[in-house]
């Protein structure tokens, strides 16, 4: 059967507030509109993307010179299976919206199943399992922290420390903090929890790279999808991928983490063991290479139990870059609706791409190297 890939960009937010009828904010409206049609790029025949009123001209034309094979949604959700960026009950509503039978969808207690996968805590435990697995030094998970005076002893035993929301999107719910400030924080700290009742905390390491490492669950098994290499900016908001080859990534992530390969091959029974039959579906592990003794990765920071523009960019590079080209992917707050590419057959070689059709308030630009 094809899939119905929806682009729901609010998820995470929608998960923290665990409503069905969820009303993001309007950037992320606008995110999730612009964003509407990725799934073009990246899924495969038989497939269908929902549309919010795309120029079907600037399809058309993308379609015949990229080779696009999904089709626009026609409303008819015979023979298709939902795949949406993230499951939430506003995601589910959405595909209620889009003519499916709600009794085919997951069921409340399936969500939060789900949900629950997606707290924090989920990320700590697997820390722990591969703390546990490996036969070389890696850095505990985080803390779950419940009152303040939790968390002031967390920060004045730990120093420099992270403190993070359960739920939360990127770069969002997040505070340094360290003992010389941290009553400068209280406030802050006081209202995160009362939002979701707990707080993660996690020692501050010196970040010298943003990677993920890609998989895929179904029916309790797990199988490695591939690496993702991406950029924040401060907090953690997401600023971007490297598009390259599998090899390429890998060989970047090698370079800092001589251990990849051991981490690698370890997760899928970790997964398997913690995350079981409740999701079936896309997952990112974020992690970071770090610098100073004794780790060299922090190889849990963040499980999201859904579709990433990591898994997006791998795909996207398999089925429409020239292989051994490098470039970026970014998402863009203006409409860039540029075009200017070099292909080879139907491949791009070089120049830049939006993956948006024109007059997106974003643009998800692809940049190859000349």
């Amino acid at each position: 059967m094809g899939k119905l890939h929806l682009f729901f960009p609010e998820n995470d937010l929608a998960l923290a507030r665990n409503l069905e009828h969820y009303t993001a904010p309007p950037a992320a409206v606008k995110l999730r509109m612009s964003g509407a049609l990725l799934g073009v790029w990246y899924g495969d025949v038989g497939d269908c993307v929902v549309d919010y009123g795309t120029d079907s001209k600037w399809y058309d034309n993308a379609r015949k010179r990229y080779a696009l094979a999904p089709e626009i949604y026609s409303g008819r959700p015979d023979g298709l299976v939902p795949a949406p960026w993230g499951w939430s009950k506003a995601s589910r509503l959405e595909f209620v919206r889009l003519g499916f039978d709600r009794e085919l969808l997951p069921s409340d207690d399936a969500l939060a199943e789900m949900r629950e996968l997606s707290h924090r805590r989920t990320a700590s435990q697997i820390a722990d399992a591969l703390s546990s697995a490996m036969d070389f030094p890696l850095p505990p998970g985080a803390c779950e922290l419940q009152t303040m005076e939790d968390v002031r002893n967390y920060v004045f035993m730990t120093g420099e420390s992270v403190l993070k929301l359960p739920w939360s999107s990127s770069g969002r719910g997040i505070i340094l903090c360290s003992p010389s400030d941290f009553d400068s924080h209280r406030v802050e700290i006081e209202a995160l929890l009362r939002r979701q009742g707990s707080i993660m905390g996690e020692p501050r390491m010196n970040k010298t790279m943003d990677f993920a490492l890609l998989f895929t669950m179904e029916n309790g098994k797990c199988w490695f999808n591939g690496y993702s290499v991406f950029h924040t900016v401060q907090f953690g908001s997401y600023a971007g991928n490297v598009l390259a080859s599998q090899k390429m990534l890998h060989d970047m992530i090698l370079n800092r983490v001589p251990v990849i390969d051991a981490i690698s091959g370890a997760l899928p029974s970790i997964f398997e063991d913690i995350i079981g039959k409740e999701y079936n579906g896309p997952l990112g592990l974020d992690m970071m290479a770090v610098d100073g003794a004794p780790f060299c990765v922090a190889p849990s920071v963040e499980l999201n139990l859904r579709m990433t523009m990591g898994h997006v960019c791998r795909m996207f590079y398999d089925k429409h870059v020239v292989a051994g080209r490098t470039g970026l992917f970014t998402v863009i707050n203006r409409d860039s609706g540029i075009d200017d590419t070099l292909v080879e057959g139907t491949r791009i070689f070089s120049g830049r791409l939006s993956l948006s059709p024109p007059h997106s308030p974003f643009s998800f630009e692809v940049r190859l190297e000349n």
